[in-house]
């Protein structure tokens, strides 16, 4: 005989409390971006038994009502463009909201002071420790202590990158089995038919903050001389200001041709997707990356790219797309007027893009995001754990 009585009680789902406090939009360049859409594809993909709590400022959420929209939002009332405050707030504020949770992901790249536990921490790539002279006095005495003490104490590392996972695993002995790779995706690229040159004068394209090691003065001088040569070419920088920014100013003005460089400023992502569009080359002349989101995005939409040597995202393309780490302006200038001159040559770095872009999924990102969780929740409850990590 059935049984007439209610069928057995559903299991909740489990709840893993996600910091982005340290999102200060418009100000942290490409790990705002891999932050949001990484966890926009969860929402999109990744299954219901395991679901994120974020934990973001009031300024995150007005910039990014998508989250809203697609997760459970827990917002600080504290501004967190001040770092002080921002610091206090993980501490403070986020700290007893965890309690609640089954575990707890910092996405920004440390851990605070206190936290619950079991805990993970997303590592976009190790800069602070490589490259210190990019960075403030303050900020890097900061990093030097925050990071390696995050690594050791984390219970799972995300990385976006194999590389950035090669680099815990040679510099802190992190066991390959604590590390889990969720790198960016892309929509998945379509077929290029007819010509890949599009409307209109031919636009180079630069995503980037002005930090110094995305070395904006040597694209900058690279175009000065690349239109001594083709009178129609411009270049547009977008992205935000960081502290190379008055030597980037300084290098567009001192040029003969400022006048066909334009600065767009941080765009919304609907207005970069029209730029890309409109774009002949992405040129990424970056000395430092964790993984490269601008042109992984470039290659799906079937616009050639030109990267620099040495960082991961000279893996994503073909050797041919990639320029020594040593060259200075006149071989910049020279590669990025083959792409637009070449037709046999751009067309073969296009395809090269288009087939590299199909193993960077946002179903894969967000299948790779569900395995670091669940392992984050294999380590433990947070009744072992009572209390607080410190």
């Amino acid at each position: 005989m059935t049984g007439c009585g209610p069928g057995p009680a559903r299991a909740r789902p489990s709840l893993i409390g996600v910091d982005l406090l340290w999102l200060v939009p418009g100000d942290v360049g490409g790990s705002e971006e891999y932050a949001v859409r990484t966890l926009l594809a969860y929402a999109a993909h990744g299954p219901a038994d395991v679901r994120p709590v974020v934990h973001l400022s009031i300024a995150a959420t007005k910039a990014h009502p998508e989250l809203g929209a697609a997760m459970e939002l827990e917002v600080c009332p504290v501004d967190n463009q001040n770092r002080g405050r921002r610091l206090l707030a993980e501490s403070t504020w986020l700290t007893p909201r965890t309690r609640r949770l089954d575990a707890v992901h910092h996405v920004g790249g440390r851990i605070p002071v206190r936290t619950g536990a079991p805990v993970a921490v997303t590592v976009h790539d190790l800069q602070p420790l490589d490259c210190p002279e990019h960075f403030s006095v303050a900020k890097r005495a900061y990093l030097n202590r925050a990071l390696p003490r995050s690594i050791r104490r984390a219970d799972v590392l995300v990385t976006v990158s194999e590389t950035v996972a090669r680099q815990l695993g040679e510099r802190f002995g992190v066991p390959g089995d604590r590390v889990v790779v969720v790198s960016p995706g892309v929509v998945a690229p379509v077929a290029i038919s007819g010509s890949t040159r599009p409307p209109g004068p031919p636009t180079i394209l630069y995503p980037a903050v002005t930090h110094p090691h995305k070395r904006h003065v040597l694209l900058v001088e690279a175009f000065h001389l690349l239109a001594d040569r083709h009178p129609t070419v411009r270049l547009v920088l977008t992205g935000g200001v960081g502290r190379a920014e008055a030597d980037v100013r300084q290098a567009i003005q001192l040029g003969p041709h400022a006048d066909r460089i334009e600065r767009t400023g941080r765009i919304p992502t609907e207005a970069m997707a029209e730029r890309l569009a409109s774009s002949a080359v992405v040129a990424f002349p970056s000395a430092y990356e964790g993984f490269g989101i601008p042109v992984l995005e470039a290659m799906a939409a079937g616009v050639p790219a030109l990267v620099a040597a040495g960082t991961p995202t000279a893996e994503l393309v073909g050797s041919a797309s990639v320029m020594s780490a040593a060259a200075g302006p006149s071989q910049w200038a020279n590669g990025l007027e083959r792409l637009l001159v070449d037709d046999d040559h751009r067309l073969e770095r296009v395809e090269e893009g288009l087939v590299g872009a199909t193993a960077h999924t946002w179903e894969a990102s967000a299948s790779a995001l569900e395995q670091a969780w669940r392992l984050l929740l294999a380590t433990g409850s947070p009744s072992r754990w009572y209390g607080m990590r410190t």
